[in-house]
């Protein structure tokens, strides 16, 4: 009998690289803790009158140790900070809810690119750029501090670089 082998059948298997594979563990272990604090979001109480007062004092308590220093710096980023922070607490089960849906959309590009489908990288991609959006579903974009976007923003990119690394190794 005559038996007909397809010539991509020999050739071995291309071994995953393992830069992909610390990337892989890297992403799921951020992002799994991602999830598990999202998920506690998601479950926790309505912020009660009392928690934003905290937060509050929390920031008054920060801004009077700084000035304590003798700095005169301008304290808006801040307050930018705590008005993000105060409007993430209203709107925890909101701000918690996206979190999970974005975090599982970064989970399952990173296993995909594990197993070598660069469909993978698409879905990080997506994971990256809603990431960087999350805060804007709660808060106005004006009230964000730029440091926030761009040290989000620079470690995506550098992310999403290092996974485009390996973008020949999949198919």
């Amino acid at each position: 009998m005559i038996e007909i082998k397809d010539a991509s059948s020999n050739e071995a298997p291309k071994k995953r690289p393992t830069g992909l594979s610390i990337l892989f563990v890297m992403t799921m272990i951020s992002t799994g803790w991602q999830l598990l604090g999202f998920l506690a979001g998601v479950i926790s109480r309505k912020a009660s009158s009392e928690d934003i007062e905290n937060v509050k004092l929390k920031y008054a308590d920060l801004i009077k140790f700084l000035r304590g220093y003798g700095t005169d710096e301008d304290f808006e980023p801040i307050l930018r900070m705590e008005n993000v922070e105060i409007a993430i607490i209203e709107n925890l089960q909101l701000f918690s809810f996206l979190g999970i849906l974005f975090a599982a959309t970064g989970l399952y590009g990173a296993l995909k690119m594990y197993q070598g489908l660069k469909q993978g990288f698409h879905f990080y991609i997506i994971y990256s750029f809603l990431s960087l959006v999350h805060y804007h579903f709660v808060i106005g974009a004006t009230e964000i501090p730029l440091y926030v976007l761009t040290v989000n923003g620079g470690l995506s990119l550098f992310l999403v670089y290092l996974y485009s690394r390996h973008l020949n190794w999949m198919k």
